[in-house]
């Protein structure tokens, strides 16, 4: 599982690289915006994992 993780986010990062080095911005933006929401959800899920939010 860790393994697809980080491809995930390595193509993730490398399109948005990509995209944005060969002044494709709009196209970089959505990316991004993609990888913040898929960020804050993995951070989310870990989060209610490992029970933090428990009291």
């Amino acid at each position: 599982m860790g393994t697809i993780r980080a491809l995930i986010w390595s193509v993730l990062s490398g399109g948005f690289v990509y995209l944005y080095m060969t002044n494709h911005f709009i196209k970089a933006n959505w990316l991004a915006l993609i990888w913040i929401a898929m960020f804050a959800w993995q951070i989310t899920v870990s989060t209610l994992k490992k029970g933090a939010t428990r009291q």
